[in-house]
């Protein structure tokens, strides 16, 4: 089974339509359910009716969702605002914890969400404690790969370019649909490395076979 550990988010695909999931960790999640394979999304959402909605598109999907948070204090993200529009809903090291704690089993654990040293800490013993791969996902220079163990993968996310939307678009749905197909293509290559991963393939193997079948290319930057 794979985990994905992350923090959901929301856009509309239409200006006056109806709301979809949306983020790298859903992106990766509904990859890996529609690749056939057994996926649990454990993060945190608000406790609004944004995150009631992903909730029920992430059942539909065939993507687990029993560890979800949800959390009062904060809104659902919505894809394609400004990412301190909103404050992000709690996932804190307790949280991880708590979250990995209902997990019966995992062969591979996704980090698709900038964790602080506690939370992402309590994620490494999770993955130890399964004796699962890590996928882990982090803006570019933000991680030194030497600092982490032998099995871990980093993969470094694409840049969001800025917080506006592309030349000759003023409109938030257009924002938000850049950044969505950006995370749809990223978050394709990332799970189907995973499913990889978790059927027993090398780092090495997956990650060429991963490239070949996914729509992603990586930057040579």
């Amino acid at each position: 089974m794979i985990v994905v550990l992350g923090r959901p988010r929301v856009y509309r695909p239409e200006p006056d339509g109806d709301l979809a999931p949306g983020g790298l960790a859903v992106e990766v999640a509904l990859a890996v359910a529609r690749a056939g394979t057994t996926v649990e999304l454990v993060g945190s959402i608000g406790d609004d009716p944004e995150g009631d909605h992903i909730v029920v598109l992430l059942g539909r999907a065939g993507v687990g969702h029993s560890a979800l948070l949800r959390d009062p204090a904060t809104r659902t993200p919505l894809v394609g605002q400004p990412r301190d529009a909103r404050p992000l809903p709690r996932l804190e090291g307790a949280d991880v914890e708590l979250g990995m704690r209902y997990m019966p089993e995992c062969r591979v654990l996704v980090i698709g969400a900038d964790l602080d040293a506690a939370a992402l800490a309590k994620a490494f013993e999770a993955a130890d404690f399964h004796s699962a791969a890590v996928v882990m996902v982090a803006a570019a220079g933000s991680v030194d790969p030497e600092t982490l163990g032998p099995t871990v993968t980093l993969l470094e996310r694409p840049a969001v370019e800025g917080d506006e939307p592309g030349e000759g678009s003023n409109t938030e749905t257009a924002r938000a649909l850049e950044e969505t197909a950006d995370e749809a293509g990223f978050g394709g290559f990332v799970a189907a490395y995973a499913v990889r991963l978790d059927s027993g393939e090398s780092p090495e193997q997956a990650f060429s076979a991963a490239l070949a079948e996914s729509a992603w290319e990586p930057s040579l930057d």
